[in-house]
């Protein structure tokens, strides 16, 4: 695969779910004048239901499927900011192709607020019909199977006090920080020694 030029590489807004991948992403991309896609409402709109009933008709093998199959396709694309569901990088076919055409940002946020922002809608079919307890007892254990996947992300964002736009202005300086030492390294034949 041919190098992509750092301007153009995605960005890849990766974490658990309801740390505002989405929301981030969406200003991230008015930012930085790139079109946004969010994986989760792609497989949305192909199969014409939410990610729930997608769960609940088809099941989540079904589900992981049709998220590798999108996430694939959009690591073909560049320019791009690109929202992810919360498991999408579990998979390490989508992680690798992340991460050799993107910058992968992972965005987190204190866990009592995850449990706030869980229990506030029924989009998260992983936590459909809880109690606060259950809820808060899955999401420990989820956090910690993730964490190895979460941890080799190098860019993480904590989004616990930080508005929307906040959020994505620091997301993008880091971003702009990342293509200026790209573009020397390029100019430097692929190598950036500094000692």
């Amino acid at each position: 695969m041919p190098q992509i030029p750092a301007a153009r590489r995605n960005v890849y807004l990766v974490g658990f779910m309801a740390t505002g991948k989405t929301t981030i992403g969406r200003e991230l991309a008015r930012l930085m004048g790139r079109k946004f896609i969010d994986v989760d409402q792609e497989i949305e709109r192909r199969f014409e239901l939410t990610v729930a009933d997608i769960f609940a008709q088809h099941g989540e093998v079904a589900f992981r499927k049709a998220e590798q199959d999108v996430a694939l396709e959009l690591a073909a694309e560049t320019n791009r900011i690109i929202a992810t569901g919360g498991g999408t990088i579990l998979n390490p076919v989508i992680f690798e192709a992340f991460e050799s055409t993107g910058m992968l940002v992972c965005l987190y946020t204190q866990q009592s607020d995850l449990v706030d922002r869980i229990q506030r809608t029924d989009k998260r079919p992983l936590m459909k019909g809880q109690t606060e307890e259950e809820v808060r007892t899955r999401i420990e254990r989820m956090l910690e199977e993730r964490s190895i996947v979460y941890n080799k992300v190098p860019v993480r964002i904590d989004t616990t006090n930080l508005t929307p736009l906040s959020a994505a202005k620091k997301i993008h300086d880091v971003v702009s920080v990342r293509q200026r030492v790209q573009k020397v390294r390029d100019a430097l034949g692929g190598v950036l020694d500094v000692t």
